[in-house]
């Protein structure tokens, strides 16, 4: 990557965002691998020619966007999404008594084919093109809660395999982030109330018409580019969809 010097650009704001864009480029092409330390603020100072208040002011909002992570006494790192980042930030379903679990996951389906019109809008595909779709049963507290229904450009994984996806070690979103150089930093979600259909209500253990929860999930990459489109229909008979980061059980 090119080390040009900012400091010829007009505005703070201008040299920090340049800064931010560039630290951000560097995690994308794997330059600092995910848990990966970034180097410390001065030799970032020296090597974009700026002031170390402008690198800084850029590595705060990083940290602010969840994408990097200060650990006291030992540096700024590259977040992982793990486990626990995925508890805090992205998995929003608790009991109603407020205790939050990490699901139990279940493979129930692998395929490919090809993009509805409504998912390749969400997705920004040009047409009708190879998605990859895969379903998942979440069980909390022992008993099937969440029939999620994942669609994602096949350009975007390539090599991408059931075995691949199933064998995972972490979260989704970690297999993203690890495998494909592929970090979501956030979403976007619409929530609504709706009847059970005939393959939800069989996999979770309903009655087909019964009341579940349906969201509507876009997580996003960098730039806010579309990486997956997740349908997720929650049995909300004893759990809810909570806003916000919760402590975990």
């Amino acid at each position: 990557m090119s080390s040009t010097s900012l400091s010829g650009r007009s505005g703070v704001s201008l040299l920090y965002r340049e800064v931010k864009k560039r630290l951000i480029a560097d995690i994308q092409s794997g330059t600092v691998p995910p848990g990966g330390a970034l180097p410390n603020e001065s030799d970032l100072a020296k090597r974009f020619e700026v002031s170390i208040g402008t690198v800084r002011r850029a590595v705060d909002e990083l940290v602010a966007d969840n994408i990097l992570v200060r650990q006291q006494g030992r540096g700024t790192f590259v977040g992982r999404l793990d486990r626990d980042r995925f508890m805090f930030q992205f998995f929003k379903i608790a009991a109603r008594d407020g205790t939050r679990e990490f699901p139990e996951v279940r493979l129930h389906s692998f395929s490919k084919s090809r993009a509805s019109l409504e998912e390749a809008n969400a997705l920004a595909l040009h047409g009708a093109q190879p998605v990859f779709r895969i379903e998942n049963i979440l069980s909390l507290k022992g008993r099937p809660v969440i029939h999620d229904q994942i669609v994602i450009a096949t350009s975007l994984f390539p090599g991408l395999n059931k075995r691949a996806f199933e064998q995972r070690t972490g979260t989704v979103y970690e297999l993203y982030q690890s495998d494909f150089g592929l970090t979501i930093v956030g979403t976007e979600e619409r929530v609504r109330a709706e009847a059970a259909g005939e393959s939800s209500a069989r996999l979770l253990g309903l009655r087909r018409g019964e009341p579940v929860l349906r969201i509507e999930r876009l997580a996003l990459t960098f730039d806010n580019k579309p990486a997956e489109f997740r349908v997720s229909i929650v049995d909300s008979r004893e759990f809810d969809y909570v806003s916000g980061a919760q402590p975990t059980a």
